[in-house]
């Protein structure tokens, strides 16, 4: 017969610098990426209001810098994205690592 599965003890994991630094870091990680993006959008806004004749610039045939802005605004949001995944991969290969040294 096997013996029941043990849960591990967070109090402990939770006690433990290196998760605290782990935590941390998301913490620093997330809230960078979510001022970057609302800053992003905050400065199209801005311009589209307060600079209406820069941003009906045409660049491109046709295409103002309005269009160009707010595409960009839309192509960031899946980069982002990418980027989060791609760091939320290093951060819990990082915890693996954590869980494995306080179950120690």
């Amino acid at each position: 017969m096997s013996s029941p599965a043990t849960s591990p003890d967070w109090s402990a994991i939770a006690r433990s610098p290196e998760f605290r630094e782990l935590v941390e870091r998301r913490r620093r990680f997330v809230v960078a990426g979510t001022v970057f993006y609302t800053l992003y959008f905050v400065v199209y806004l801005v311009l589209l209001g307060f600079a209406p004749d820069l941003m009906a610039k045409e660049v491109i045939g046709s295409i103002s810098l309005a269009l160009l802005g707010g595409l960009s605004v839309c192509a960031l949001a899946p980069i982002m994205a990418r980027i989060y995944v791609r760091r939320a991969d290093e951060l819990e290969r990082e915890s693996e690592r954590v869980l494995q040294e306080v179950a120690r």
